[in-house]
């Protein structure tokens, strides 16, 4: 093989064994995951994709001992999501998955006695590893036995036994009692990922989630050929749970910066589950709601404005607002009922010039922050505000809206430069539209 091909700058070698499987070339991937298990009989990562290799080969006997193997070494190392995976693996190469599924859920369910705030092991440092040249010169009969052989030597070795001895406390799946737990476990499915390619896109109505097994993701937002790098997602993160509970569009764009592996669940399912067990909506909504409030606080200019130490318990003054598409949050001629900051959906604002056109003044999404102007100057609203998805908004009512800003001075400045802008740039809109109507009558 030559060195262009072997050495690619910041892929582990790991990533590369999956890369080839991803691009169809199997005897690549699994010459150098064998390489990689030799070199470090810990790497769980390289033995669960030589196991998938070999289960999707029809090499089940000793693919489905490794994947059971794997699933219990992945639960002692607090590793929810690749356990579900080898079960997966498990259930191809012949085993039932359900009792996989179902030691996964006992292990990290609600009542769990090996649930103790743990914190997830983290797997060991990849190795430089490359495509040794034994394996690099076997094929076929050869170098499936020969991979056999490795992971048997792998469940063998000392202490192959791994104990269960403390766990991490999950988000969401923790709360969950085992054996609903394993009715949600059931419902995933695999998502295997090229690099540069999307998972989620921006302004695309979503109707799954997402667990992150393997890899690494960005998360960034569009606009035009202005790309914002929000955040970067590895193993363990969860993403696109809004779409489980909520229709409105994609706030953001998700693409894989290497090869990545994924549990995803659709909302279809889960809604047909929580149909039938009323615990999985509501421990759903309220990691959504945790989740959703947690990104505000990290992402919206209005806290950025509070000190960090006041953040938690200013957002405890919010109620939660859902609009229906069309709904009004803001009517044109009223007062503000309060200050609203979009968590979820979209909204427009809008008015009419004086030949009775609408015009649309702005569209704003998660983090805006709508009803500052009446509030602060204390006035009629100038424009109306309407949901044009079905929209989750944190309402601050006028009333601790007072509160909140006597006692921080600094949020008082950002609302009302966000306020003089807001209104400058309506004034700006209106006018350039009526200069518009004008134009088109002269001509």
């Amino acid at each position: 093989m030559k060195e262009s091909q072997r050495e690619e700058q910041g892929v582990s070698p790991l990533d590369r064994a999956h890369g080839y499987r991803l691009e169809g070339d199997v005897d690549n991937a699994l010459r150098l995951a064998v390489s990689i298990l030799v070199a470090s009989e810990n790497d769980l990562g390289a033995a669960a994709l030589v196991t998938r290799i070999l289960a999707d080969s029809g090499r089940n006997e000793v693919a489905g001992a490794s994947a059971k193997f794997l699933v219990k070494s992945y639960i002692s190392r607090g590793d929810l999501a690749s356990a579900c995976v080898a079960a997966r693996i498990g259930a191809d190469a012949g085993l039932d998955e359900g009792g996989l599924l179902r030691a996964i859920a006992e292990a990290f369910g609600k009542g769990s006695s090996a649930v103790k705030d743990g914190s997830l092991s983290p797997p060991p440092l990849p190795l430089e590893v490359e495509i040794a040249p034994f394996f690099e010169k076997l094929s076929g009969e050869q170098l499936f036995g020969s991979a056999e052989k490795a992971l048997q030597r792998f469940m063998q070795k000392p202490g192959s036994s791994p104990d269960i001895v403390r766990l991490p406390r999950l988000p969401l799946f923790g709360a969950i009692e085992p054996p609903v737990l394993e009715k949600l476990l059931r419902l995933q499915r695999i998502l295997e990922v090229k690099p540069g390619q999307y998972v989620v896109k921006q302004g695309e109505e979503g109707k799954e989630a997402y667990v992150v097994v393997r890899g690494v993701l960005n998360v960034v937002r569009e606009n035009g050929s202005n790309v914002k790098l929000l955040a970067a997602l590895g193993p363990g993160a969860i993403f696109g749970e809004m779409a489980l509970v909520s229709q409105a569009p994609r706030a953001a764009s998700v693409v894989a910066v290497e090869p990545v592996q994924l549990l995803v669940i659709s909302r279809e399912h889960l809604e047909q589950l929580a149909g039938r067990e009323p615990v999985v909506a509501r421990e759903l909504s309220s990691f959504c709601h945790g989740r959703m409030v947690s990104n505000l606080m990290r992402h919206s200019a209005i806290f950025a404005a509070i000190h960090p130490k006041k953040r938690q318990e200013m957002i405890t003054r919010f109620e939660a607002r859902a609009f229906d598409k069309g709904g009004l949050l803001v009517r044109e001629g009223q007062e503000a009922e309060g200050l609203f900051l979009i968590a979820s959906g979209g909204v427009q604002v809008t008015t009419f010039d004086k030949e009775g056109d609408l015009v649309v003044l702005a569209e704003l999404g998660p983090g805006d922050v709508v009803g500052e102007i009446s509030l602060l100057l204390r006035r009629p609203a100038t424009a109306d505000v309407v949901a044009i998805h079905p929209t989750v908004a944190l309402q601050l009512t006028r009333g601790k809206f007072q509160e909140t800003i006597r006692e921080n001075p600094t949020l008082l400045a950002e609302l009302y430069e966000l306020a003089t802008k807001r209104e400058e740039e309506t004034r700006s809109v209106v006018a350039q539209q009526a200069l518009d109507v004008r134009d088109v009558v002269l001509l």
